[in-house]
């Protein structure tokens, strides 16, 4: 007899049905007893079809229960006098099929309630869900009863959900996600059940087989509902599945998306390969492609998890494993299909992946290869190395898309113009400016790739080519310095680092805001782009020399430069630093004369040390340092020499960057500073350059690996640098200018010399973000980057990529006119914008919505404050957009809020306060739109 018809008749019961029924009708008994309950035998007939196999009694309420199958009113009888002569149970549960008038009344007698109890499989059901209905539709799918009675969860069961109708597919999601094992093997409850939950489910060791245990009729019924549920990429899957496939299916979901890419022309073999892969299903294009979506995105969240230590249910070793397993599975299928062309339109295949690499490397080496005209190269190179950092597997190559990132804004920076400094200061400023992006993103360059041989040499050739314009600079700023050194004054309003701490340090110092000064041993320009790129996460940083917003216009905020003192080393620059005057010395020295400076407005102040920064055993400060941190009235000083040693030490990094979390308690002591509000100033007391496959170059009167002192004349690379504020015998060396030469033995980089890296001192001035009042004089900055640093900058115009122009015999270097087509674009768009603002001022929205506002802002303010985000493509830091207006910094994002209301018609964004209100950010299709302006910019 087939379950549906004995579901007609008599049901056959599985042990749940038997356990909730008996359970059911013994809470009866107790809650509404009769007379005829005290005289019961501990038999209960059940209704159901006579069939049982298990030997084993049940637990039901604390009694035991034995089961056995009544065939007919004799044996039914049989095992009632059985139990009575000689119980093995507390309980006795006949299964019989049998009429209550065929029993006899004998037989009714001794049984609970003197009948036979009749069970509703689909009652039972709506009990366990806490429902008191049953939707038709699942009532027709005769096979889930018994299903999901005998699924039903061991501990806690079904969930009881709200409504008092169980419907088809709360019921069938349910019992689904209980027989796939979505929670014990993926974290997933009935909720998370859709084609990519089962997509991961096909790929897990033995998960298919356990579908193909099930029953029949249920397998058949469960496998229905779960294609109707997931659509035509259900439907490939348990295509796969019918022809014992299913661990590929994820696998071959990731080829299909590739192969049915609608860029995927003239593989119609190739497909029908894939077609036969799949049985019998007769599968159209439209389900082929669906199903291969959704495998692509079963990938790409994997790869999400592999990185994610937070997420639920998965581990990322675990995420990670099953991706790779997976993704070597679509590679092999790529070449059974003879399909791998067909990996270049995919965005998750490993082989996709190295595609775009490929691409990157044909772009680049074209670029390199240009003359003239390089802009539509160097466009091309910009889409390749966008659709390379697009692929969902970048992730696991971040180093090698952010090399190809580098590499895109080396190609640019050399179609930039880039005229040689005339002055120190000019060259000082650069070098901050623009010349130190380009020796963090060179560094990267140099690195390499680990295996693309095509790129490998392409990083080789723009390394050169960059090396040669930065050798021109360098010789040209050392010929400044030169000048300038010889003339032994401080013009140009250039800072020195003998007097950083009075002109920077302590005028906060005189304020109420708590000071920290971070001297970073040894930080270069390029090293600070990388760390205050990641320390704007959390704070702002500004301009600590800016002078007021009135000023705004003419004199921009921007990131200063220190020149150090020379012959740039620790010992003569440092104690410089910190001795306000040049002078040499070592750390008793600048601790004590940190400490006396007349200049610190009556603080206290105090210098740490290597020694004094770290504290004992489970402490990451010492104990003194994290007291002086706490103290508002102390100035603390700290020396991080991290950056020095691993260059003295040759402890090379493979990327030559420098991060947070590399510079020994940078990040704590940052986290201490926000915490007790203190304003962070960052310097260093030179910078470095780093070995580049450099020459040694004997010298007997040699002091440091870039400076000597003898009486030798300058050479090839080399610059006499004399005048007062040389800190060596005679006030005269001879230091090394070019980065590829030295004097010592090889290291990771060096010290001592004459190069821009090496002079010029970075200086970065942060607030935690939100900090109101800022000390006097300092301007929030806004985006440091050169134009040339992204991929969305400005077209740069025709210049040759071999270099630069050759430098006067004066060594210095005319720079470029602009041409009559540049002139006019710039003034184009100065033009535009003013002509948008004025239509916007004019414009009746505008008016209404500006008398609509509580507090009245002054147009003066809107149009500075609206122009500058027009100016700046759309985007500015909210401390800089308010500075741009005229208001307050503790005033900033209150301001921004009341534009928002002005602008924002019916609530469209046209402004918004992005990134925990750090940023402001303005839609200019949408203010067109949402003000009927006709103007564009």
């Amino acid at each position: 007899m087939t379950d549906e018809a004995a579901a007609s008749r008599a049901p056959r019961l599985g042990r749940a049905a038997v356990e909730q029924r008996v359970s059911q009708l013994l809470r009866q008994q107790l809650d509404r007893p009769t007379a005829a309950d005290h005289t019961v035998s501990s038999v209960v007939l059940l209704r159901a079809e006579p069939v049982w196999e298990s030997d084993q009694p049940l637990r039901v309420q604390g009694r035991t229960v034995r089961v056995a199958a009544g065939v007919s009113p004799l044996g039914v009888l049989d095992h009632i006098t059985q139990h009575a002569d000689a119980p093995d149970a507390d309980l006795l549960v006949v299964l019989t099929d049998q009429e209550e008038a065929a029993l006899g009344r004998t037989v009714l007698s001794v049984a609970l309630r003197q009948r036979v109890h009749t069970v509703d499989r689909w009652a039972l059901v709506a009990e366990q869900f806490g429902a008191q209905q049953v939707e038709p539709r699942l009532t027709d799918e005769a096979w889930a009863a018994e299903a999901l009675m005998s699924a039903r969860p061991p501990q806690n069961g079904w969930p009881r959900l709200p409504g008092k109708v169980l419907s088809r597919d709360t019921a069938l999601r349910h019992l689904a996600a209980s027989r796939l094992g979505l929670d014990q093997r993926l974290g997933l409850g009935a909720e998370g059940l859709d084609i990519r939950a089962l997509l991961r489910w096909s790929a897990l060791r033995g998960a298919t087989e356990s579908l193909a245990s099930l029953r029949s009729a249920e397998r058949v019924g469960l496998t229905r509902w779960l294609i109707d549920a997931t659509g035509k990429a259900g439907r490939a899957l348990f295509a796969l599945i019918d022809v014992d496939r299913g661990p590929d299916a994820l696998a071959a979901g990731v080829v299909c998306h590739a192969l049915w890419s609608p860029q995927a022309v003239g593989m119609d073999r190739q497909k029908g390969r894939v077609d036969r892969f799949f049985g019998d299903a007769q599968l159209d294009d439209a389900t082929m492609q669906a199903f291969g979506e959704a495998a692509r995105q079963v990938v790409i969240q994997l790869a999400d998890e592999a990185w994610d230590p937070e997420r639920a249910g998965v581990t990322p070793a675990d995420a990670n494993r099953l991706l790779h397993t997976v993704l070597d599975r679509a590679e092999a299928l790529l070449e059974q299909f003879g399909a791998q062309d067909a990996a270049t339109y995919s965005d998750v295949l490993r082989s996709g992946f190295n595609y775009r690499v490929d691409a990157v490397a044909d772009a680049l080496t074209a670029c390199l290869a240009k003359r003239g005209d390089t802009r539509p190269a160097a466009d091309t190179l910009a889409s390749r190395v966008a659709a390379l950092a697009e692929h969902q597997l970048h992730a696991f190559h971040q180093h090698r898309v952010e090399r190809a990132r580098m590499a895109l804004r080396l190609v640019r920076w050399l179609a930039h113009p880039s005229p040689l400094p005339e002055t120190l200061a000019v060259g000082i400023d650069a070098q901050i400016r623009d010349w130190g992006w380009v020796d963090h993103a060179v560094a990267q360059v140099w690195a390499g790739e680990d295996i693309h041989p095509g790129l490998k040499t392409a990083y080789r050739l723009l390394h050169e080519r960059v090396a040669v314009r930065r050798r021109a600079m360098d010789e040209a700023f050392a010929l400044r310095l030169q000048d300038w050194t010889r003339n032994g004054t401080a013009r140009d309003g250039l800072l020195m680092v003998e007097n950083l701490l009075e002109k920077v340090v302590a005028p906060v110092a005189a304020g109420e805001r708590p000071v920290l000064f971070l001297l970073l041993d040894g930080m270069s320009a390029a090293a600070a782009v990388e760390i205050a790129s990641e320390m704007a996460h959390t704070w702002q940083e500004y301009d600590p020399l800016g002078g007021t917003s009135r000023n705004a216009k003419s004199q921009p905020a921007r990131r200063r430069g220190v020149v150090a003192a020379l012959p740039t080393l620790t010992k003569v620059s440092r104690a410089s630093l910190f001795a306000g005057e040049l002078c040499e010395g070592g750390q008793d020295l600048e601790r004590d004369r940190f400490a006396r400076h007349g200049f610190w407005n009556g603080r206290t102040a105090r210098l740490f040390h290597k020694a004094d920064v770290r504290g004992e055993a489970g402490e990451m400060l010492g104990a003194e340092l994290t007291q002086a941190l706490a103290t508002p009235d102390m100035l603390v000083g700290v020396v991080l020499n991290t950056i020095d040693d691993a260059l003295d030490k040759d402890r090379e990094r493979s990327d030559a960057t420098w991060r947070l979390d590399d510079i020994g308690v940078l990040r704590i002591l940052l986290e201490h500073a926000s915490y007790h509000g203190r304003a962070v100033i960052i310097a260093s007391d030179h910078g470095h350059v780093l070995e580049r496959d450099g020459h040694l170059r004997t010298a007997q009167d040699s002091v440091s690996a870039r400076h000597r002192t003898g009486t030798a004349p300058a050479s090839t690379g080399e610059v006499e640098l004399v005048g007062p504020r040389v800190m060596a015998p005679g006030q005269r060396v001879v230091s090394l200018w070019d980065a590829g030469l030295r004097y010592t033995t090889r290291k990771a980089g060096y010290h001592g010399g004459a190069s821009a890296a090496e002079v010029t001192i970075p200086l970065l001035a942060f607030l935690p973000l939100g900090a109101a009042s800022p000390p006097e004089q300092w301007r929030p900055l806004g985006d440091c980057r050169p134009a040339w640093w992204e991929a969305a900058g400005p077209a740069v115009p025709a210049i040759e990529l071999a270099g630069t122009a050759p430098a006067t015999r004066s060594g210095k270097q005319k720079a470029p006119e602009p041409t009559d087509g540049q002139i006019g674009l710039d003034l184009a768009a100065t033009r535009g914008v003013e002509a948008l603002l004025d239509e916007l001022l004019d414009s009746d929205i505008f008016t209404a919505r500006r008398t609509l506002t509580p507090r009245v802002v002054h147009k003066p303010k809107i149009r500075a404050a609206i122009g500058a985000l027009l100016e700046a493509g759309g985007i500015l830091p909210t401390a800089v957009l308010g500075e741009r207006a005229g208001e307050l910094p503790d005033r900033a994002v209150r301001f921004a809020t009341v534009l928002q209301r002005i602008f924002n018609v019916d609530d469209y964004a046209v402004l918004s306060l992005t990134d925990s209100s750090r940023n402001v950010r303005l839609d200019k299709d949408l203010l067109r739109r949402q003000f009927e302006l006709k103007g564009d910019v």
